[in-house]
């Protein structure tokens, strides 16, 4: 399903920009860690508006990001361009279900559950056997999503609210899950963005379905690709030392996995 939110580039950009610095550090602690090689080439796929593809082409790497929305890459080209960083960075159009790259990868990233849009068995399969096609061996592929809770009844969260702003522009966005598909593992969210921008007022409301992560189910696929779970943080950048109960009671999580 394609969702026309990820046509608002610019107020994307906006409503989910974010100091990424302490992230940017912990990937790299990430690559000097569990990578038995240099980390030089990096891929991003879902990549967004680009704000990752910039931040490491300024640490030096070498990085290709892919996103499956023309506006988004349209725009990460733009960003690109504008930071002077054209020669480590660039970004194209592809579906992160199906995308390969040759020559390989040293490693791959991919944040706040974008591979949640993957819905069925088949296409999160097809996707983790891309990514490991792209990477070479021992490569890293670092995953951020949430699993389900234990107790579905802590699915249902109150609303997530903030507030961005920049260029005059100001955004409320709300991240609203409604309902859970608990046989078909899907997550039904409400996202609503309230913009004003240059004394112009709107509201763009949209349903987005999300893949209702059970940690047996991402462990067996990533196994099936050829990967390995070598480590787990929480979003304080802490190593999770059970890996024995994960659920979503513990939050997002930032899955650090290495082709075997």
């Amino acid at each position: 399903m394609f969702y026309n939110f990820y046509n608002l580039s610019k107020y994307y950009d906006i409503a989910f920009s974010r100091d990424i610095s302490r992230e940017v550090e912990f990937f790299i602690h990430c690559f000097k860690n569990y990578a038995s090689f240099e980390v030089k080439r990096i891929l991003e796929p879902a990549c967004g508006s680009g704000i990752l593809l910039v931040a490491f082409a300024k640490q030096g790497y070498n990085i290709t990001g892919y996103d499956s929305s023309p506006k988004m890459v349209e725009y990460a080209k733009e960003r690109i361009e504008k930071s002077g960083y054209a020669d480590k960075a660039d970004v194209v159009l592809g579906d992160m279900r199906t995308m390969t790259f040759n020559p390989k990868f040293d490693v791959a990233i991919n944040l706040i559950n974008s591979l949640g849009y993957c819905l069925s068995n088949n296409d999160l399969i097809s996707h983790f056997g891309s990514i490991a096609e792209s990477l070479r061996k021992g490569g890293l592929y670092i995953v951020e999503i949430s699993c389900a809770c234990e107790d579905v009844t802590n699915e249902k969260k109150p609303d997530e609210i903030w507030f961005s702003e920049r260029e005059g522009i100001k955004i409320e966005a709300t991240w609203c899950p409604e309902s859970y598909d608990l046989t078909n593992k899907i997550r039904h969210v409400n996202f609503m963005m309230k913009v004003e921008d240059g004394g112009k007022f709107f509201v763009f409301e949209e349903k987005h379905d999300l893949r209702l992560w059970f940690f047996e189910d991402f462990e067996r696929m990533v196994q099936e690709a050829g990967f390995k779970i070598k480590a787990i943080y929480d979003q304080n950048y802490d190593l999770i030392l059970n890996n024995d109960h994960i659920t979503g009671e513990l939050g997002a999580l930032y899955y650090v996995l290495v082709k075997e």
